[in-house]
């Protein structure tokens, strides 16, 4: 594999986390990055980070291997922490060398922002690292359910969402492939400017592009010739259900909400 953990891949393992409930588990997430966006100080935002490290403790999943799984998407931190740094005139001077202008608000402001939208990716990686696919497209499905008196279809919103989580481990491996053969064949693809490098990933996108289209094909034919047909009336084999340590988790999460309100 190009990487050692993919993107979304889950990390199958016995801890407290992995076996709380799927939609306790999104909701809360959902509620952690609500709040992280509300948060405007240093110590507010040192709680839920705070937080997420003792999560990872709990989860028993080695630090290394999160930070892993969010590597091939890290240079997107490099973006606010730029923005941040030339396009922030106010506060005191630190360096000004033509156009570019660096504050100290700028700085804190740039710093500030990574750190949220680092937040905001691990503790994504986190539940996904805890909680399968399956777990977490039954979860979908189950809090769509009640919205499908409005026309939501529930069931093919999971559906789709469990195939695509399936299918990136398995593209992930057909890029790397791809890759090993277009350089076994002589490509350079790691020299040049940018333009060269992106001239050089056609070679790359157009394999890989067929190569899609084949597994989507080889997926409807196997679907089709077992007869599988969806709807809302399908039963689970695993059936959600809430027990104490979710509760638990929803108290902990609300005090924390607490305390970093407190230090907003």
């Amino acid at each position: 594999m190009p990487y050692e953990v993919a993107i979304g891949q889950y990390y199958n393992i016995n801890s407290l986390i992995h076996r709380l409930d799927p939609r306790i588990k999104l909701t809360l997430l959902l509620v952690f990055i609500i709040a992280t966006f509300f948060v405007s100080t240093l110590p507010g935002l040192l709680v839920p980070l705070l937080f997420l490290l003792l999560v990872i403790a709990l989860s028993r999943v080695p630090f290394s291997t999160v930070l892993k799984a969010i590597a091939p998407i890290s240079f997107i931190f490099i973006f606010p922490l730029l923005f941040n740094f030339f396009f922030i005139s106010s506060g005191q001077e630190l360096l000004h060398w033509g156009p570019i202008l660096v504050t100290d608000e700028g700085l804190w402001r740039g710093f500030f922002m990574t750190l949220r939208l680092f937040l905001l990716f691990l503790s994504a990686n986190v539940l996904m690292l805890t909680t399968s696919s399956i777990a977490l497209c039954d979860a979908v499905g189950s809090m769509l359910k009640p919205f499908e008196r409005f026309g939501v279809p529930s069931f093919e919103i999971s559906m789709m969402l469990s195939i695509a989580l399936r299918f990136i481990p398995t593209l992930l491996e057909d890029f790397d492939r791809v890759r090993k053969a277009q350089l076994a064949r002589g490509a350079n693809l790691n020299s040049g400017g940018p333009i060269a490098r992106i001239k050089a990933l056609v070679p790359l996108l157009v394999p890989m592009f067929a190569q899609s289209f084949r597994h989507a094909e080889d997926l409807a034919y196997a679907m089709e010739s077992r007869c599988y047909h969806g709807g809302s009336n399908r039963t689970h084999y695993h059936l959600l259900k809430i027990e104490l340590r979710d509760y638990l988790a929803v108290i902990v999460v609300a005090i924390l909400l607490v305390v970093s309100i407190i230090w907003l």
